[in-house]
């Protein structure tokens, strides 16, 4: 086995343990029978992140994307299927599943009829995909604003963000090997946010006890 494809196997075990933090909140949706803490759309949006990266991989044929995507997918839907379920409000939820559903038919249908060439297609598709994770990455901006105004880290999850910084490093490694700046350049904000919320978790780190015990 080469480094590369060591390096692509623990990317896709990293990635695959970061799709798996909404599990802990599934088993609180279904033990509780309730969603009140829980935010339906990270789901839905890392979903539609999954399924255009899959395809972007299996246009790419490339093994990494399409296995940590295709598995990606698989748990958000049921995370998403679990939160409908369970919800007392479905329409919102019903409503921008339709929504996200109608908007990749159309992505779909814009590539296949009015892009002439493969080539085309894949830079598209690879600068949407991209764009896409990089705004995902920089959504955490206004938890970081939170905890900078109340000086509390007690909303940040220090396991994720040790994950999601492992796994946007992994990334950027795996996209310089494989030459493509679609995959490395979006992951860089996932390592900046990472750090500073790492940063905040420790400057704030006794503020964040002494509110859990108050």
């Amino acid at each position: 086995m080469d480094w590369v494809q060591l390096l692509s196997n623990v990317t896709i075990c990293c990635t695959i343990g970061m799709f798996m933090a909404g599990i802990p909140d599934c088993f609180g949706i279904i033990r509780t029978g309730s969603t009140e803490n829980v935010i339906f759309l990270p789901f839905l949006m890392t979903n539609m992140n999954n399924i255009m990266w899959f395809f972007y991989g299996y246009l790419k044929q490339d093994s990494t994307l399409m296995i940590v995507n295709s598995v990606g997918s698989f748990l958000q839907s049921s995370y998403m299927i679990v939160f409908i379920f369970y919800t007392k409000s479905k329409l919102l939820p019903f409503q921008r599943t339709v929504a996200a559903f109608i908007a990749m038919v159309t992505l779909y249908m814009y590539l296949t009829s009015y892009t002439s060439t493969s080539e085309a297609v894949l830079n598209q598709l690879g600068l949407i995909c991209s764009s896409v994770t990089v705004l995902m990455y920089f959504s955490p901006l206004a938890e970081i604003a939170t905890v900078i105004r109340t000086q509390s880290a007690k909303g940040i999850s220090l396991p994720l963000t040790i994950t999601t910084l492992i796994a946007s490093s992994l990334w950027v490694f795996y996209g310089k090997c494989v030459n493509d700046l679609y995959i490395q350049v979006p992951n860089i904000p996932g390592i900046v946010s990472s750090l500073l919320r790492i940063i905040l978790l420790w400057k704030y780190k006794d503020n964040s006890v002494t509110a859990s015990s108050s």
